[in-house]
């Protein structure tokens, strides 16, 4: 990837600012109801958090109400984003909030903070292991990074539409694109990463804005569960975990180590395959059933969290049996498990479509 793929995704940002060019739009609740189920903390009281590619701020000040005794940092590249964000901010009487506006991996900020959440960037990085390394560059010593990803399975046939997009718009101007994406019949379900998952399409701007993200933007990759693992390996991180997968219409937690009772919110994995085959299902690794989750459910998003130090103390006990990979611990022998009973194969093939 080049240096004009930045610029032009900067470019589809400032004349769509994402989730929503509006700050009298609802804020985006997902992540601050996620970070319930992901931290023991429920205040996350004096918390560092960063939020990168924070957009128009809609997810973030969700957060930000949700936990008004941590400190909020906003990074995106967009002018435009930021100041529908800092409208917003002062929609909602926001004070524990402030935003920067710069590119990765040039911006350089402190690397002291508790949670770095990210939760629509690094599958739009023209190099995303350059982007991850800035983000795990950016923990304290027991910091915890959440992140979002678009699945490779569930969105295989949005990307196919958008390659046909890009491949028949007249023009570069992304007006004419979005006149390709009606011409073709093309829309973006309001819960297509689950419910609670966008800002509304009620108003034309904010549809717009939404079909512009999914169909004309010019860098898109998407990730199965192993690709995440290849994507840490190196970085200066302990272990990463799935958190869990979204669909269109429904969201669910992993729950590898079934320490939940609770099937409508938490995916175990064995429910998913017949009853003469679930011997087989608890034989597999974390990994390996992971991939029989994703090969099931076929989702369209993906979140992970991973850490260093005590993070994974922090966290709730569902996300211990979820590790899936070791990134900066030497790879194990064949065989040989964590103390979570899940190998750690930090797999050399990688599909990112």
């Amino acid at each position: 990837m080049t240096t004009m793929d930045s610029a032009d995704v900067k470019l589809l940002y400032e004349e769509f600012p994402y989730p929503s060019p509006t700050a009298e739009s609802a804020l985006i609740e997902d992540v601050a109801n996620g970070l319930g189920f992901l931290v023991e903390d429920g205040e996350l009281d004096g918390w560092k958090v960063l939020d990168v590619g924070c957009g128009t701020g809609h997810r973030l000040l969700g957060m930000a109400l949700r936990y008004p005794r941590a400190h909020f940092t906003g990074v995106d590249g967009s002018a435009a984003s930021l100041a529908v964000a800092r409208r917003l901010a002062e929609r909602h009487g926001a004070r524990n909030v402030r935003f920067v506006e710069g590119l990765l991996p040039q911006l350089d900020l402190p690397t002291d903070h508790d949670l770095v959440v990210c939760t629509g960037l690094v599958h739009h990085l023209p190099d995303p292991r350059a982007g991850m390394r800035w983000l795990s560059d950016r923990l304290g010593p027991d910091g915890l990074l959440y992140l979002w990803l678009y699945h490779a399975l569930g969105e295989h046939q949005r990307l196919l539409d958008r390659e046909l997009v890009r491949l028949l718009r007249p023009d570069d101007s992304r007006g004419s694109g979005l006149e390709t994406v009606r011409a073709l019949g093309l829309t973006l379900a309001e819960e297509r990463y689950g419910t609670g998952s966008a800002a509304g399409t009620e108003r034309d701007e904010v549809r717009a804005v939404a079909e512009a993200d999914a169909y004309l933007h010019p860098v898109v990759h998407a990730y199965r569960f192993r690709d995440v693992a290849a994507l840490c390996d190196g970085l200066p991180l302990d272990w990463a975990a799935a958190f869990g997968v979204n669909t269109d219409g429904g969201s669910r937690f992993i729950d590898l180590a079934n320490v939940e009772d609770d099937p409508y919110l938490c995916c175990q994995g064995p429910e998913l395959v017949p009853p003469a085959l679930r011997d087989r299902f608890a034989r597999l690794d974390a990994l390996g059933r992971l991939t029989a989750i994703e090969l099931a459910l076929r989702p369209t998003g993906l979140s992970v969290a991973a850490g260093r130090g005590r993070a994974l103390d922090l966290c709730a006990p569902r996300l211990h049996g979820n590790v899936f990979a070791a990134p900066s611990r030497t790879a194990p022998s064949p065989g040989s498990l964590s103390p979570a009973g899940s190998s750690f194969p930090v797999p050399q093939d990688s599909t990112t479509p």
